[in-house]
């Protein structure tokens, strides 16, 4: 479980280290303070031995060139890595770090390609001689290093991107408000399914639909029509697009926590769809499952009723000490954290200091 963590020159981090980490984390704060940021820096960490990690916050946040056809030339689909850096910039020997106390680091530095390495068209950075070197993406862990060949346009190709990569898998899931791939969703359900974590996602549904009895996934996982519900009294199953969106997100959000036993959950905007009166029965489920399958959740939020809830399951359940809120502030282009927990929270809450 990760207490601690430091991160250098990702996104809108210079250095920045938290500490006081717990088993459900609640990051809140303003725009642009750096709580979806930091969420995608515990990702990377956590699977530090997937690259393939870097690449599914790139889809995430929509940071891909498409592929574009031309009579005379073709430009393949790739991801515009500059972002990732601190200032959008790529710079010789430019060095993200992602670091904790618990957990071996990473770091993704912008680097040289060998004469081995180099392919046509390739991003060139001017050294102090000012030759033109032609530069890669270098994802080191553990002293084992990938490197990806960036283009001059400052492009790793989509292709390059998606190969695999040899290492244990982990437990380790990051949810967004805005990304659902339905057939990742069917693929979720695949792997709980007749086993008790099924159960617990029904329980998880039932929190805005009390009658739903069974879920079904059809061939069609395209829309939303490819998952279906079957309500008591009803002689036909609904399609989960006619339940609203808050049926859609509380089931992604329940699927993937009960596939994250011994594994890490990262939720951005956990209260997104889901009205304030069911808040507090999320936030039990949430805090009940993760204890019981030891994982680690880090959320984010905007919502004070989503904070005045997370306090409230917490406090009702008992397990204040599961639990942490962090108000992430940005002051002159540095992020600094305030935390809150146990009594510290309970006196914020009861006060109704400004938590978010």
């Amino acid at each position: 479980m990760l207490r601690d963590i430091t991160i250098e020159n990702y996104r809108l981090f210079e250095k920045f280290h938290m500490e006081g980490l717990t088993q459900i984390n609640l990051l809140v704060g303003e725009n642009n303070s750096g709580k979806s940021s930091l969420l995608e820096a515990i990702y990377l960490l956590v699977n530090r031995n997937e690259p393939t990690a870097l690449f599914q916050v790139f889809d995430v946040r929509g940071e891909i060139t498409p592929e574009i056809y031309k009579p005379d030339y073709r430009i393949r689909a790739g991801y515009q890595i500059a972002h990732i850096f601190r200032g959008h910039m790529l710079r010789e020997d430019h060095k993200i770090k992602v670091y904790s106390q618990t957990q071996p680091s990473i770091s993704l530095l912008i680097s040289y390609l060998t004469d081995e390495e180099q392919q046509p068209k390739q991003l060139k950075i001017f050294d102090e001689d000012g030759d033109n070197l032609p530069t890669k993406l270098v994802f080191s862990y553990d002293s084992v290093d990938h490197s990806f060949p960036v283009s001059e346009d400052g492009l790793i190709e989509q292709r390059l991107a998606r190969r695999s990569f040899s290492g244990p898998k982990q437990n380790n899931r990051l949810v967004t408000s805005d990304y659902l791939d339905q057939r990742e969703v069917a693929r979720l359900w695949d792997q709980i399914t007749l086993t008790p974590k099924e159960d617990r996602v029904l329980e998880a549904l039932r929190i805005l639909e009390p009658d739903i009895e069974r879920i079904s996934f059809t061939s069609q996982q395209s829309s939303k029509s490819g998952i279906l519900l079957k309500i008591r009294g009803n002689d036909y199953p609904v399609p989960l697009g006619s339940m609203g969106d808050g049926m859609r997100r509380i089931l992604v959000l329940a699927a993937s926590l009960v596939n994250c036993e011994n594994g890490v959950l990262l939720v951005d905007e956990i209260d997104t769809g889901l009205h304030h009166k069911a808040l507090t029965q999320m936030w039990r489920l949430v805090v009940e499952t993760a204890k019981r399958l030891n994982v680690q959740v880090f959320a984010t939020t905007h919502s004070g009723d989503c904070l005045y809830s997370f306090h409230k399951a917490l406090s009702e359940l008992e397990e204040s000490s599961l639990g942490s809120v962090f108000r992430l502030e940005r002051k002159d282009d540095q992020i600094k954290y305030v935390s809150y927990t146990g009594d510290k929270l309970a006196v914020a809450i009861e006060h109704d200091i400004e938590v978010r």
